[in-house]
C-alpha cells in the first residue's frame, strides 16, 4: 500500500503529517479560489514546497490526481472536498452525455464559425 501524501505511517497506523496536510489544504483552496492546475503548481513552486516525489516543481497531473482523491477528505474537510468536486465538474469541457460529440458547445470557436 502506498501512503498518501499528507499522512505518515506510525506503529502500523496512518497519522496526519501536519506540514504536508497544510500543502494539501493549500492545493484545494487555491483551486477553489479559481487557480488553474498549472497556476497551483507554480504557486507551490514559488512557495518552495517540493512535490511528493521530491522534485522542486509539481506537475499539473499530480495536482489533478489530488483533487478527486477521497483520502484527502480527512485533511481538507468534507465541505471543501465537495466544493472542489463541483468546481472540477464546472470547469470540465467534456460532456459525457453526448456520445458522438464529447465536447461541450461552449468551447473555443474556430475562425470559420466567427
Amino acid at each position: 500500500m502506498r501512503i498518501p501524501y499528507g499522512y505518515v505511517l506510525s506503529a502500523d497506523q496512518l497519522i496526519i503529517d501536519e506540514k504536508a496536510a497544510d500543502t494539501v489544504r493549500k492545493i484545494f483552496s487555491y483551486y477553489l479560489a479559481g487557480a488553474s492546475l498549472g497556476k497551483v503548481a507554480d504557486m507551490l513552486f514559488i512557495g518552495g514546497v517540493p512535490s511528493p516525489t521530491g522534485n522542486p516543481k509539481w506537475t499539473r497531473a499530480a495536482i489533478n490526481k489530488f483533487l478527486p482523491n477521497a483520502k484527502y477528505i480527512l485533511l481538507v474537510g468534507f465541505e471543501l472536498y465537495i466544493d472542489v468536486q463541483f468546481e472540477k465538474e464546472r470547469r470540465c469541457n467534456i460532456d459525457y452525455n453526448k456520445a458522438s460529440h464529447p465536447r461541450k458547445s461552449t468551447g473555443f470557436r474556430s475562425a470559420v464559425e466567427l
